[in-house]
């Protein structure tokens, strides 16, 4: 029926071209709703929307409907047929030549036709390039399926291996679109395995054609760039597909990073990353990793690589994966080229092919070639300490070093997991399987199932035994670990308490471990930390930062374990490339013993003016309090003295108020009594000792002799003593001190009027302005000497 209403449709169109007018013809029926949709399926709802708007323009009288229609019929029949048998089987190739007539022939057929009579709008011409560039779209699976079957009498039409991998890619559950997503990691394996037998056999396009239908290619034939992957043998080996590593890396480590993938702008990274860890990797002609793409993949590798499960992976950190330079690596060379060496003494081998003499040239010859790729002979091993840069890795000899380790995912070779199990065959008992070419043969006596009797019974009721006194001791040592003390109680046989001393057993202290995460290690002072040997005895603030603490001690980096400080420290200038890495450390909490604090302070060159921070901080704090605190004590003192003014001494003057309050009659707090204990109090608290006499500091109060008394011999003064001692007297103003022995001398009193004047009774009163003053009653009259 198909059939017959193409012939009809075609024979048509033949017939309107060969008019020169030809007359408008009439197509009876519109597009129906289950077209529509059939036509959406094959293609999208917006390519759908452009056809009818085209059918809708140019009217009954071109035939758009039609070609509708054709096309879902074929693409229908094509896909079922795919569908339904995607490895494995062959395809018919006449479904694929109605498809080329449907989608290239026809349509260009139907614009000539309808451009002679005006009934080809401009929307159909945006439709009929549209459908020619998904004609040629590598992702759409029914036209490369087609150009595989049908690809005409000499190949024009065959697809390369890049294109099938693409498509391959986008048609199936892999990596970036939900290949990730089942409920086990056994499904996403199998998935995966199914994906590479399905390629495997369609880069074989006569796998794909039925045997009676000539084609001129055989079975040997594979896609122009797929030459790499034939040794591999994917799809016969199908059984053994959930053994290799890298299915198993991709399933169980690096499938929860491929979700954060992004596409960046017009470049579908999540695709083109897919595309290359499936595919490309392998050695696919033509097939690189897009350069905008490259920090997407390496965030992923950063993202995963110190996940447990990414162990036997090796995935690398950020600026390591920058550094292989990924998107460089030519498909017929392997990312990692560094497993093998140069063979020739000195000469080294960098990553774009350049070749050079380390003896003549340098070490860092390779520095413009994009870094090191296979080391000199006598230096086969390329470590996975960097000796500068990000790509100058070390070289050594074998077993100086560990070897610089290649990801899993970017292997070109296909690693087998080995099974660790081993397998033993049965024979039956008293003989082997042997035959008459000469193997050995055993043979047991008659009678020797007799001692098999004994011995088995006897053998089987030793290795209870064994097995029950183990357990009995087991159960003993967690009693007696429980015990806190040394002295226990027990029965004995006559049920009689009686006291025992315990076993002494040295208990196993358990080391709690702790996970530190350093995102990044910076040139100086990496960790924060300082160390004797691999434990840590002092903390510096980036390391504080970070969790680490005083009695630390490291026991592997990044998975890697460490035994010494040399191993730590080329560890760490592996791992300073591939942030963010991961510490293991016991953590006892165990304060550093004094010899390991003065080595601690030893390896510290700037010690003494931390030291003497500490101290002028400490000072400037001190200082800071005792200002504070002597501004109080003045503040309390004035506050004091304004309310009550008797406060400062027993011989001090009374406030104009208040002067005879309630304290007045009280002889423990009258100032006018004997204690001065208030007084002394608050000269104590006064801090007066950091503040210095401004005359102190610029006169000096030298004693002179004391004139003689009767009967008292002259007083040699402080001057002649500080003379005699040797000491440095300050500055003296000596007319001062004339003056003033003159004015002591013209009013020296009497012995009798001296004391007299402590005769004298005093008075306190008020003078005509309310203030207070003291009144002398009965002075002594003084003799002008």
């Amino acid at each position: 029926m198909h059939q017959i209403f193409h012939l009809a449709w075609l024979g048509h169109l033949v017939v309107s071209l060969g008019q020169e007018t030809p007359a408008p013809v009439d197509f009876e029926g519109r597009m129906t709703d289950e077209t529509k949709d059939d036509f959406a399926a094959l293609f999208d709802e917006d390519f759908m929307q452009m056809m009818v708007d085209c059918q809708q323009l140019a009217g009954d009288t071109c035939d758009v409907t039609g070609l509708a229609e054709f096309m879902v019929d074929v693409g229908k029949r094509l896909k079922g047929s795919i569908d339904a048998c995607p490895i494995g089987c062959t395809h018919p190739p006449a479904t694929c030549k109605d498809f080329w007539l449907a989608f290239e022939s026809n349509p260009v057929a139907l614009r000539n036709g309808c451009a002679q009579t005006g009934n080809w709008p401009g929307v159909c011409t945006v439709f009929l390039r549209e459908l020619q560039v998904r004609v040629a779209d590598e992702r759409w699976e029914l036209s490369v399926m087609c150009r595989m079957i049908d690809p005409g009498l000499t190949l024009e039409r065959m697809p390369t291996c890049n294109e099938l991998a693409t498509m391959t890619t986008v048609n199936r559950l892999t990596l970036h679109d939900g290949g990730c997503g089942f409920a086990t990691q056994e499904e996403c394996i199998s998935n995966l395995c199914d994906v590479y037998s399905q390629f495997t056999w369609r880069m074989h396009p006569r796998n794909l054609i039925p045997d009676r239908v000539r084609v001129p290619f055989d079975y040997t034939y594979v896609l122009s760039g797929c030459e790499a992957l034939v040794p591999l043998d994917l799809y016969n080996r199908r059984a053994e597909c959930p053994k290799r590593k890298d299915i198993v890396s991709f399933c169980s480590c690096l499938c929860p990073a491929m979700s954060g993938v992004e596409a960046l702008g017009f470049t579908n990274c999540p695709l083109i990353v897919d595309s290359y860890l499936l595919f490309g990797r392998l050695g696919i002609s033509n097939f690189t990793l897009d350069s905008d793409c490259e920090p997407e993949l390496c965030d992923a590798f950063s993202s995963r690589r110190l996940q447990p499960a990414c162990a036997e992976t090796k995935l690398p950190g950020d600026l390591e994966c920058i550094g292989m330079q990924i998107p460089q690596v030519q498909p017929e060379n392997s990312p990692c080229p560094w497993s093998n060496h140069t063979g020739e003494i000195d000469i080294m081998e960098c990553l774009n092919g350049h070749r050079c003499n380390v003896v003549t040239e340098g070490w860092y010859c390779c520095e413009n070639h994009r870094g090191r790729a296979k080391c000199p002979a006598q230096f086969p091993v390329m470590c996975d300490t960097l000796c500068s840069g990000i790509t100058e890795y070390c070289c050594r000899g074998e077993g100086e070093c560990t070897a610089r380790g290649c990801p899993v995912v970017l292997q070109r070779e296909i690693v087998y997991i080995q099974d660790t199990t081993t397998s033993a065959t049965t024979t039956p008992a008293g003989r082997t399987g042997g035959d008459d070419e000469g193997q050995f043969e055993l043979r047991l006596p008659q009678g020797s199932w007799i001692w098999l009797l004994v011995l088995v019974p006897l053998a089987g009721g030793l290795a209870f035994y064994c097995y029950v006194r183990c357990k009995g001791r087991e159960v003993q040592a967690e009693d007696d670990e429980t015990l806190d003390t040394a002295m226990g109680m027990k029965l004995d046989k006559f049920g009689f308490f009686k006291a025992y001393k315990a076993e002494n057993r040295e208990r196993k202290e358990t080391k709690p471990r702790v996970c530190i995460i350093m995102s990044e290690l910076p040139d100086t002072r990496p960790l924060g930390l300082e160390l004797v040997e691999l434990r840590v005895v002092r903390v510096h603030p980036w390391g504080a930062k970070h969790g680490w603490q005083v009695g630390d001690i490291i026991v592997d980096i990044a998975g890697q374990p460490v035994n010494t400080f040399e191993e730590l420290w080329d560890r760490i200038q592996v791992e300073r490339n591939r942030p963010p890495v991961r510490f293991t450390v016991e953590r006892w909490n165990v304060a550093a013993t004094v010899e390991e604090q003065l080595a601690a302070d030893s390896l510290d060159e700037n010690l003494a003016a931390k030291k003497m921070k500490t101290l002028v901080e400490e000072d400037r704090e001190r200082r800071s309090k005792s200002r504070i605190a002597s501004k109080q004590i003045a503040e309390a003192a004035a506050a004091q003295a304004a309310s009550n003014a008797r406060t400062l001494g027993p011989n001090a003057l009374p406030g104009s108020f208040g002067w005879d309050d309630e304290y007045e009659d009280d002889d423990e707090y009258s100032y006018y009594s004997d204690d001065d204990s208030r007084a002394r109090t608050a000269q104590l608290n006064f801090p007066t000792g950091r503040f210095k006499s401004r005359f102190n500091a610029v006169f000096q109060i030298v004693e002179h002799e004391t004139p003689a008394e009767e009967g008292r011999p002259a007083t040699p003064g402080t001057a002649k003593e500080a003379e005699a001692e040797g000491t440095k007297p300050r500055i003296i103003i000596e007319d001062e001190t004339k003056d003033r022995k003159k004015e002591e001398k013209a009013h020296a009193l009497s012995k009798d009027e001296r004391r007299s004047f402590h005769k004298d009774k005093v008075m306190f009163t008020k003078d005509a302005w309310g203030r207070a003053v003291v009144k002398v009653l009965n002075p002594t009259h003084r003799k002008d000497g």
